[in-house]
């Protein structure tokens, strides 16, 4: 029966007449002239937005907007989508974007994504890369303490991920290589796993923007997605 049912679909399918082609065709996405986002950089960016130390995506951007380089545009349509209840992470990405992000949310109305959102409301939450302290050093030291007293339970993780990510890059190293070192400890080893993790991730992800600063690309066309 199942046979007999799907060869009367095929030849259905077989003779529908195809459908009426839409009239007009999208307008061409604004050119940009900066260098496209190299593909390191925007794999960073894919894990932070699937959920991967979103604590990490303003100093992303950040370093993006910096580098004076584009966005990875096959991201762009979640970047918009995350930052329609975040008024100054709007702000951020349609810096960055450029006219690109209106472009996008007129020709894919089906997003939802307001073509010029309001600016933000003058009580709204900042968006920004956490507070670098003034010794990172000490960050250093008394984060990878906390683990050797055991005193880093999982009740800290989330304060101990936010020291991580916020100490100067240069510590990331030591960092990683003092949680590293430590033993393996029931009390601490799930927190140990997410600091060390952001750590690493972190490290990665400005090596990755220090190396398009280093060895910029050639001036090119944008991808072929956004034309």
């Amino acid at each position: 029966v199942l046979d007999r049912a799907a060869a009367v679909v095929a030849a259905r399918r077989a003779g529908a007449c195809p459908a009426v082609a839409p009239q007009g065709l999208l307008p061409p996405a604004p050119p940009d002239p900066r260098p496209a986002c190299p593909q390191a950089c925007g794999a960073h960016l894919a894990r932070i937005l699937g959920g991967e130390h979103e604590i990490l995506l303003a100093e992303w951007l950040e370093r993006c907007e910096a580098a004076e380089l584009q966005l990875p545009w096959a991201l762009l349509p979640t970047l918009l989508l995350k930052a329609r209840r975040q008024p100054h992470l709007d702000v951020l990405v349609r810096r960055i974007a450029g006219g690109r992000a209106a472009w996008l949310a007129e020709a894919v109305p089906e997003l939802g994504v307001a073509v010029a959102p309001p600016p933000p409301k003058p009580d709204a939450v900042p968006f920004r890369s956490p507070q670098r302290p003034d010794d990172s050093g000490a960050v250093v030291a008394a984060i990878v303490t906390l683990f050797a007293d055991e005193s880093a339970t999982w009740n800290t993780t989330q304060q101990l991920t936010l020291l991580a990510a916020s100490i100067d890059p240069a510590w990331l190293p030591p960092l990683v290589a003092d949680l590293s070192r430590l033993r393996f400890n029931v009390t601490t080893e799930r927190t140990r796993a997410a600091v060390l993790g952001l750590a690493e991730h972190r490290h990665a992800m400005v090596q990755s923007f220090e190396h398009a600063r280093t060895h910029p690309r050639p001036d090119g066309p944008s991808h072929p997605e956004s034309t």
